[in-house]
């Protein structure tokens, strides 16, 4: 008997389901929206001669082209712009240069003129042109520009609204009364009559909301940008425009929403970036000029080259048409997607004119040719921090242990296609999560997608015995963070696993070349922010993402010029004459070749416990993570018998970061500590405190600069300063969000990059931690018997900080190893903060 579709589904495996969902999404994909062309001018030159010759010639070659329009802006008394002092006098001229293409204004700035001259002049034009004249109307920006009309610019925006009324009727003939002479009355008839019945209005919102909902409200177009915006705030704004337009009795899909973007165009998209450098940046420079004299002076201390640096490689790479032909269809399908209708291609920003002509040309051949599917890849330099870790694993595959996995427990009623939609949102904010690693000359290199193909991956464990499902998903997370990552796709997967109808379980893996702990912070928060806005029915609105190389490329110019020779001359002496790096008591030889095989042993302290500890660390002006460390220095030195030990820590090295950047930025940090047995524990805070402060201060020194000065010939190792690591982290308490509560959840991936990894966290409920480490290298007796003399050192010390470090007690009746079932039945007990 044929098995009925629902029998059949329920028989699928879930790697098959997985498979069955990814071909789902891509037959219902929906095709690529096709976008109208028009060329835009707005270059910030004081010359005239040749732009007017440039620009009259090329819009006669974008009327051969088949280009939609041309838009001239007007802006005063400022070089950023001011070739264009009045659009309707340069669209007189182009008018009579061309035969088709629509001539258009971006933009008119309607307080600054009567509505009868915006009419009377614009008349003209359109009887030159034959009806083919549109006007954006923008409320204006600077007030040195309110010279022309300074009564004006107080309510600018109230003026431009009533006075856009006005010129519409008045270009449709209607009769409206202006003041007259002696306070009388006038009903004046503009002519000549316009050729077009209805004048084409546009809005210029450069991306306030409000401007978007006002030009819905008064059914009128809009022309905006991608600077000062995102793709996803614009796709936000879009989506306010056409409510707005709908709530007003205007159909909400019949506005055109026109999208300003820097154009050029190589066949090598790598040459394209090389020429536009420059002047790309140069304009930027202007328009940040602009803006400084539109709010005033700005902090001195404000790194102007910082801000184009980053402004330029985020704006280059995600927000403007620079490239090849293929590597901008990925852009412009986005903003398909996000509803704009119309690309101005802003052409006159400071290439060489010539080559703009060039480049013209091959933006008609993307215009005429918008069903191209290709995957370009843009490439770029390592990170510092990458390029070792990518030399080292080339050399010494870490494989899964060089993976960084984390994930939620997820309780209510989830929407999963709504957050497989987030996750396609976020994987299109940030390159690294669309970067593979390549080398090319024997140079490692990053390859950085324009496409985020990674879908959520689903599987469901409701068919196992209720008491057992919580196992049978952690054996899921183990295996899914244990699968390797093809070389050829950008190195992340997400996995949603459903326990029952209110409850999944969410597991997301990362090469740790792409990320870091605070990244996968980022990571989370972007992503439940996208769901909470898709399920609420409206476009996630985040700020814009910076690209991770730009960040990288900064961090190298900060390297260049012994800027950091300081820094690396206090570790030289810090770290002189350190014996080998600490380690546990072995259980076996260590091999020849590293072995990256781990398992976790986990420790809970009491609230009691944690309080202490909490209360010396305000009484001795040092942090739970220094007081956790002295005493874990003083366990080790008990269980090894060694006095001085280096051990690693990392820094998050985000001083000069976007709070918002997702990449690997974490930087190992080694931490040399001699304590004496006969000092007080309180006295030992104090010397961990000047060494971990002077660390801080001195921690944005590459970790390879270290091994290269200080361990020149060491054999090549993960690590070769230190084999155990130490962190303090806080644990997040769970949250609510659009009807779900997410809380933590610890994924074991059975690795161990280092040595161990001594792990502790701090959160409301007591102190918890674990220690993971190498299992081929290790007994876990050893590590167990580890974990209850580190755990009964520091529950004394704390208890009473006068104790002498060689007094601490290394055994107890109190009991802190728990295994992984203990310590998630205290976890799971937490509620949302409200």
């Amino acid at each position: 008997m044929t098995r009925t579709l629902r029998q059949r589904l329920a028989a699928l495996t879930p790697a098959e389901r997985a498979a069955l969902t990814e071909r789902l999404h891509t037959r219902s994909a929906k095709p690529a929206r096709t976008l109208d062309f028009s060329l835009f001018y707005f270059a910030n030159a004081a010359e005239d001669e040749p732009r007017y010759r440039f620009l009259l010639d090329t819009a006669a070659l974008a009327d051969r082209l088949g280009f939609t329009a041309v838009w001239t802006p007007e802006r005063h008394f400022h070089s950023f712009g001011g070739l264009y002092p009045n659009p309707s006098v340069l669209s007189a001229a182009l008018a009579m240069a061309t035969e088709r293409v629509r001539i258009r204004a971006g933009s008119l700035v309607l307080p600054l003129h009567h509505p009868i001259r915006v009419c009377e002049d614009w008349s003209v034009i359109d009887n030159l042109s034959g009806g083919r004249v549109g006007l954006s109307f923008a409320t204006g920006w600077h007030g040195t520009d309110f010279a022309l009309a300074p009564d004006h610019y107080e309510d600018r925006r109230e003026r431009t609204w009533d006075a856009i009324d006005v010129v519409r009727k008045l270009w449709r003939g209607e009769t409206v009364d202006f003041p007259g002479p002696g306070g009388t009355t006038v009903t004046p008839t503009p002519f000549p009559r316009p050729v077009q019945p209805e004048l084409p209005v546009w809005v210029t919102a450069s991306g306030n909301p409000d401007s978007f909902t006002k030009a819905g409200e008064l059914g009128a177009n809009v022309l905006s940008a991608l600077i000062g915006q995102s793709p996803e705030h614009l796709a936000a704004n879009i989506a306010r425009y056409r409510a707005a337009r709908a709530a007003h009795g205007h159909d909400p899909d019949a506005g055109t929403v026109t999208v300003m973007l820097h154009a050029y165009l190589d066949r090598d998209a790598t040459a394209a970036r090389d020429l536009c450098a420059a002047p790309l940046r140069e304009y930027l420079r202007g328009y940040l000029e602009q803006q400084r004299d539109m709010v005033g002076d700005q902090d001195p201390e404000v790194d102007v080259e910082a801000r184009l640096d980053f402004a330029y490689e985020m704006y280059s790479t995600q927000t403007a048409l620079i490239g090849s032909p293929d590597t901008v269809r990925p852009l412009l399908a986005r903003l398909g997607d996000a509803g704009v209708d119309e690309i101005a291609c802003l052409v006159d920003f400071g290439v060489p004119l010539d080559r703009a002509v060039e480049s013209i040309h091959l933006l008609a051949g993307v215009k005429d040719g918008q069903t191209a599917t290709t995957a370009p890849v843009t490439t770029a330099p390592l990170g510092i921090d990458q390029d070792r870790m990518r030399r080292l694993e080339l050399a010494n595959p870490a494989g899964p242990a060089n993976y960084v996995t984390t994930g939620l427990r997820i309780r209510g009623p989830l929407r999963a296609d709504a957050l497989d939609d987030a996750l396609r949102f976020v994987g299109g904010r940030h390159e690294a999560l669309r970067t593979t690693f390549d080398t090319r000359d024997g140079v490692p290199l990053q390859r950085i997608g324009t496409d985020f193909a990674v879908r959520l991956e689903r599987f469901d464990v409701t068919d196992v015995p209720p008491g057992e499902r919580v196992r049978a998903a952690r054996e899921l997370r183990t295996e899914f963070a244990r699968r390797p990552f093809p070389d050829d796709r950008p190195a992340v997967r997400v996995a949603l696993i459903r326990l029952a109808e209110d409850d999944h379980q969410l597991a997301v893996v990362k090469h740790h070349m792409i990320t870091d702990w605070v990244s996968f912070t980022v990571f989370l928060r972007e992503l439940f922010g996208a769901y909470r806005d898709l399920v609420l029915g409206r476009a996630p609105d985040l700020p814009p993402a910076v690209p991770y190389r730009a960040f990288a490329e900064r961090e190298r110019e900060r390297l260049r010029g012994g800027k950091l020779d300081d820094q690396l001359d206090h570790w030289v002496e810090q770290l002189a004459g350190a014996p080998d790096p600490v380690t546990l008591p072995m259980a076996v030889e260590r091999p020849a070749k590293q072995t990256f095989e781990g398992e976790r042993a986990w420790m809970l302290f009491s609230h009691e416990t944690t309080a202490k500890l909490n209360a010396v660390s305000r009484a001795e002006r040092v942090t739970p993570f220094m007081t956790a460390y002295t005493a874990l220095v003083a366990c080790l030195g008990h269980v090894t018998g060694e006095s001085d030990l280096v051990l690693g820590s990392p820094t998050a090295n985000r001083d000069w970061a976007p709070e918002n950047l997702l990449g690997l930025l974490l930087r190992p940090m080694p931490l040399r500590t001699r304590l004496r047995p006969e000092q007080t524990f309180r006295s030992a805070l104090a010397d961990v405190r000047a060494v971990t402060s002077a660390a801080l201060a001195n921690a944005e020194v590459p970790y390879q600069a270290l091994v290269d000065r200080l361990a020149p010939e060491r054999d090549l190792d993960w690590l070769p300063l230190f084999k155990l690591r130490y962190l303090f982290l806080r644990w997040d308490e769970p949250v609510a969000i659009s009807g779900l509560t997410l809380s933590p959840l610890d994924t074991d991936p059975r690795t161990s990059l280092y040595d161990g990894t001594v792990s502790l966290w701090d959160d409301a409920h007591g102190m918890f931690g674990r220690i993971e480490y190498n299992s081929d290298l290790f007994a876990r007796d050893t590590v167990v018997s580890t974990i209850e003399t580190f755990a009964t050192m520091l529950d004394a010390a704390v208890t009473d900080p006068d104790l002498r470090v060689g007094d601490l007690p290394t055994s107890g009746s109190r009991r802190f190893h728990v295994d992984q079932d203990e310590l998630e039945v205290r976890l799971g007990d937490q509620r949302p903060r409200s």
